[in-house]
């Protein structure tokens, strides 16, 4: 990872076979996604494995909140989510995520994720990633970068793309920026060109890295051999020499002078203005599991909090690089997916105590486990072939009030909630 460490040939050629039989298998990948603090917590958000997963940490354990896919009611089956967003807006949390030629907006609220819009366009452009420019919204296709109001409504457009790697498309009030052809191009979103062309030094073109650029307008990126600082107009202003593994990604520190990145083997704290080394952590085996760190985002919350994707699994690290917290990733079952929209009914939704009401409702996983809490009386049951249920329930005999049914899936962690009065 430095330059006063020498690792054998033999050593590369291992965590080049540990990387291969990871994403060779029936284990999915975790190599990118995004992180959000809200409410003092720590969300993070990943589609790598097809599906939209939503995690929470809590304390020192990251926790699986959902777990969804775009289900296509024209041909009857399940596709894949590509990228997935996390956005605050007017005090809820959002999570974005985009398929095909559609873009899907959930709103967490209340412990559910709940669908709350879906634009599908009609023009076949497809959408690769979803992110942030500038605070904004913006989609990113193989011929363009747009930006949203929270409406979903364009408000600007940019032809300036990445059609192989579109996650290398970033970007700030002024400038987006792409590598690519062993590049960095710079494009200026005023006069609508590329003002910059920076070479780098990679050892294959199709591979993901993320460029920060700070308020000044400096660029960050790790290469195939260094991390390096550019000015706008390309000149070198600091440079620091790591293991000469592939460099994925790189992200500042909100609470100090610091800058990460990754190169698969691990992740490495710079200064940010001289690139002396602060510290680092090989992230092979350091949460329990084989580890490769590629994607990476930086949230603040009591000092850095980074979010590590570390291919076999999520890992998040203290601004010391010390392990808070990891989980791992699971196989995925192709078949295992709700048809359907979450829903719940009930016949009445106001009664007297240990009266007999009936409650269905459907949107989980087929023939899933599932339990129903009712004001504290709890019970169990199998939703059906269509992951739907009918049940019948007897009020509690409990004080006037209102209260909530929640109907929790037992497997996919899947919930949803209903209202009643007990008279």
């Amino acid at each position: 990872m430095f330059k006063k460490i020498i690792i054998p040939v033999l050593v590369l050629g291992i965590f080049s076979l540990i990387l291969v039989s990871y994403t060779q298998g029936q284990t999915k990948s975790y190599y990118s996604g995004d992180a959000l603090v809200f409410q003092n917590k720590i969300y993070i958000t990943t589609a790598n494995t097809g599906s939209m997963e939503l995690f929470v940490l809590n304390n020192k354990q990251i926790e699986l909140l959902a777990k969804v896919r775009p289900f296509d009611e024209r041909f009857g089956k399940y596709g894949d989510f590509y990228d997935s967003y996390l956005r605050q807006e007017e005090g809820h949390l959002y999570v974005y995520a985009v398929t095909n030629f559609s873009i899907y907006k959930y709103e967490f609220n209340n412990k559910q994720l709940i669908l709350v819009d879906t634009i599908r366009n009609s023009y076949w452009e497809w959408y690769n990633r979803v992110g942030d420019i500038d605070g904004k919204l913006a989609s990113f296709s193989a011929n363009n970068v747009k930006i949203w109001n929270d409406n979903l409504q364009v408000v600007n457009e940019y032809e300036f793309s990445n059609s192989e790697i579109p996650y290398n498309v970033r970007g700030n009030d002024k400038y987006l920026v792409n590598v690519q052809n062993n590049h960095i191009y710079v494009y200026d979103r005023a006069s609508r060109q590329i003002i910059k062309e920076i070479p780098i030094n990679l050892k294959t073109s199709r591979s993901a890295h993320q460029v920060y650029i700070d308020s000044n307008n400096d660029l960050y990126i790790v290469d195939d051999y260094y991390a390096k600082k550019f000015s706008l107009d390309g000149k070198m202003l600091a440079s620091f020499k790591h293991l000469d593994y592939e460099g994925y990604d790189m992200a500042a520190s909100g609470y100090s002078q610091a800058v990460y990145f990754s190169n698969g083997i691990g992740v490495v704290k710079l200064n940010k203005n001289d690139f002396k080394l602060e510290d680092w952590v090989f992230t092979n085996g350091i949460a329990g599991l084989r580890g490769w760190a590629m994607g990476m985002d930086v949230v603040s919350l009591n000092g850095d909090k980074i979010v590590v994707f570390n291919n076999s699994n999520i890992l998040v690290l203290d601004d010391q690089l010390n392990k808070i917290a990891s989980i791992a990733a699971t196989e995925e079952d192709e078949s295992s997916y709700p048809t359907e929209n979450m829903y719940l009914n009930l016949d009445k939704n106001r009664a007297a105590p240990n009266t007999e009401v009936y409650l269905n409702g459907g949107g989980f996983v087929p023939n899933e486990s599932l339990e129903i809490d009712f004001a504290g009386t709890k019970t169990s049951l199998n939703a059906d072939i269509r992951g739907r249920f009918t049940q019948s329930l007897f009020v509690p005999d409990l004080t006037a009030d209102n209260y909530d049914i929640k109907v929790t899936g037992q497997s996919s962690g899947l919930h949803y909630s209903i209202s009643f009065s007990i008279e």
